[in-house]
């Protein structure tokens, strides 16, 4: 009896030597990820992942390689595609970092940017960042951006411009 208590006191104060692990947020890792928002029954927009880790006390997933399509009228307006990012599961808003490239289908106007955010409930990209826009004709550079998913609005501030064509004589 004496040496299983000596043994049950050596363990314990060993146990209590040892640094206690460090607590793991809950957490759900998720393959193909996918999560598409609509608008009275029309597709509004539509996100895939090729992974994602959903953080539930923090209300957010991280993402993997996003890709999304925004719609019009159930036509896919515009593609956007990062290296990463994270969504907040209440809000739908969206936060992508890593070569964002937004490309609108409808007149090839194409974004560049290394960080991009998507409000819901306002519709629309911003930016602090550096931003190069390209669209036929020209090209923008810029930082800081406020524009509509299809492109057909955009805002960019502190700009330089290149348009292409023949200099003024």
């Amino acid at each position: 009896m004496r040496t299983s208590l000596a043994l049950f006191l050596a363990a314990l104060a060993a146990c209590r030597n040892a640094a206690a692990p460090e607590a793991q947020e809950p957490h759900q890792n998720l393959d193909a990820f996918t999560l598409e928002q609509s608008e009275l029954g029309s597709p509004a927009w539509a996100l895939k992942a090729e992974t994602a880790v959903l953080k539930e006390e923090k209300r957010q997933a991280l993402l993997t390689r996003p890709h999304m399509e925004f719609f019009k009228k159930s036509r896919v307006v515009t593609r956007l595609s990062a290296d990463g990012g994270e969504i907040n599961i209440d809000t739908a808003d969206l936060h992508l970092s890593g070569s964002v490239v937004v490309t609108s289908v409808e007149d090839n106007s194409v974004v560049k940017t290394q960080a991009l955010d998507y409000s819901s409930q306002k519709k629309k990209f911003f930016t602090d960042t550096e931003v190069v826009v390209t669209r036929p004709g020209g090209m923008l550079r810029g930082r800081g951006l406020e524009a509509n998913p299809d492109l057909s609005e955009i805002r960019i501030f502190h700009q330089t411009s290149v348009v292409d064509g023949q200099p003024p004589q």
